[in-house]
């Protein structure tokens, strides 16, 4: 039966659901706080593999610093002080500094690399971390020579190293002994003609207490200045002269050598051999006269010569003959002969019966053998090199030539068209002259060096070099009582 006015389509309906949905998307509910575990997990290993090594350092004092603070190079942010404290339970011990390096300074973490503290230090000399009186306080490094072994263990510096360590310039060590302090201090400079070549990196009494002891680096590139013969005076302080005639007179050197001190050096022209690192040397209170007029020629640079350039084998030989008619004498000449293939080239004088040798007669002592140059003219065993050298050919040394033979090198030359930087050389382990281009005229019959370079007779027969290459450019003639050296090209 049916109501009037009602129909079935309007009766109420019902809406089944199906379980099974509703199961899959409540299991699905449980994949939310996995996958937010997995990201965490993510994130943390990617931020354990972004850091770079932690690495320890020791230090004196900590100075304020502290846990946030930056470590940095060249000026450069490259990592983080992660922890700040004492070394050990004894408050003498120093603080420990626990640094975090960035990924990509972790190569910066090897041996021989420098730790500092970075703080303001104002005094009569200098003034240094000034960036730290506005911001915050720093730990400083310099690394240590590229491919040195990893290291996490440091001490740092007890001051700001000197500007030399930090460009990676070792020098030459030596050691100065001084009656007293002379009011040195760690930095004064030590000079060669006004020009500073080196720095005081300490001072303090020698171990027995009789002397002090001034310990100074050389810088690389000034260290063939410093010689066997050197001699060194301080220059600190200020000296005053009062006189009728010339009223009072101040002598200052630098104000800054009047507050830190400083040492200046000179060597002569007999130098001899350079100094090994280490050497020790008197330090004087004042110069002698002589020092001031002392102007050795001394080749500068830590490479006197291009790298793979070879220095030529040389021999010295000695002419000697009879002279004099009525009164006998010995006369003799020295120089220098180089080993080539050819045999062994040198001045043509040294090859030749000198015009007031008795007899005609000459005996030239080379390599052990005493030759007979009489005996040698017009055989074709010396042979003449343009107007200024000579040859003496293999066959009148015998089997002594080839030995000097097997250890010579075979020098490329060439000529010179133009003044250029040259280095003198003679006997291997001696110490060669160097000749700045403003000292060489170059003319039509070969290359004249300016006499003010000190170049004696001993140096008859040496070897010049190109520095720029380290080519040979010709032979240096230097007559007896002539300091004038001409090189005839090759």
């Amino acid at each position: 039966m049916t109501t009037e006015g009602h129909h079935p389509e309007d009766a109420p309906r019902a809406i089944v659901e199906h379980a099974p949905v509703r199961t899959r998307l409540s299991g699905l509910i449980w994949l939310v706080p996995l996958a937010a575990v997995a990201l965490s997990i993510g994130f943390a290993v990617q931020s354990v593999g972004s850091r770079g090594p932690l690495v320890t350092v020791l230090a004196e004092h900590g100075y304020g610093l502290g846990a946030g603070d930056a470590v940095r190079h060249l000026g450069i942010e490259v990592g983080r002080i992660e922890s700040a404290g004492l070394a050990d339970a004894s408050a003498d011990g120093g603080v420990r500094l626990e640094v975090r390096l960035a990924k990509d300074a972790s190569a910066l973490a090897r041996e021989g690399t420098r730790f500092w503290i970075v703080r303001p230090e104002i005094s009569l000399d200098s003034v240094e971390g000034l960036d730290t009186l506005i911001g915050a306080q720093y730990l400083a490094l310099a690394p240590g020579p590229v491919g040195a072994p990893p290291r996490d263990r440091f001490t740092a510096l007890s001051d700001i190293p000197l500007a030399d360590e930090l460009d990676g310039d070792r020098g030459m060590e030596i050691v100065l002994e001084a009656r007293t302090r002379f009011g040195l201090q760690v930095g004064a400079a030590i000079t060669y003609r006004g020009v500073q070549i080196g720095t005081v990196t300490a001072v303090g009494l020698a171990s027995d207490a009789t002397t002090v002891e001034v310990r100074a680096r050389i810088r690389g590139a000034y260290e063939q200045l410093v010689r066997q013969r050197s001699v060194f005076w301080e220059t600190g302080g200020f000296e005053l002269a009062l006189s009728l005639a010339d009223g009072l007179e101040v002598d200052l050197d630098s104000i800054r050598n009047a507050i830190v001190g400083g040492i200046a050096m000179a060597t002569p022209v007999d130098a001899g051999p350079v100094a090994s690192s280490g050497a020790r040397y008197p330090l004087a209170d004042d110069p002698e006269p002589d020092w001031l007029e002392w102007a050795p020629a001394l080749p500068l640079g830590s490479d006197l010569l291009p790298a793979g350039a070879e220095m030529p084998r040389l021999v010295r030989a000695t002419l000697r003959w009879s002279a004099g008619r009525i009164l006998k004498s010995e006369e003799s000449l020295e120089a220098w002969l180089q080993v080539t293939d050819e045999g062994l080239v040198g001045p043509a004088d040294v090859f030749e019966v000198p015009g007031g040798a008795r007899d005609g007669r000459a005996t030239l002592q080379v390599v052990g053998r005493d030759i007979d140059l009489g005996a040698l003219e017009g055989d074709g065993r010396v042979t003449a090199r343009g107007d200024s050298l000579a040859v003496l050919a293999p066959e009148a040394l015998g089997d002594a030539f080839e030995g000097l033979l097997g250890g010579a090198p075979r020098l490329e030359s060439r000529g010179l068209s133009a003044p250029e930087d040259l280095i003198l050389v003679r006997e291997a382990g001696r110490d060669p002259i160097g000749v700045d281009a403003s000292r060489v005229v170059v003319d039509g019959s070969g290359v004249t060096i300016d006499p003010v370079i000190p170049i004696s007779a001993e140096w008859h027969g040496a070897v010049a070099l190109a520095r720029d290459d380290g080519r040979m450019v010709g032979t240096v003639l230097s007559g007896p009582g002539d300091v004038r050296v001409r090189i005839v090209r090759p």
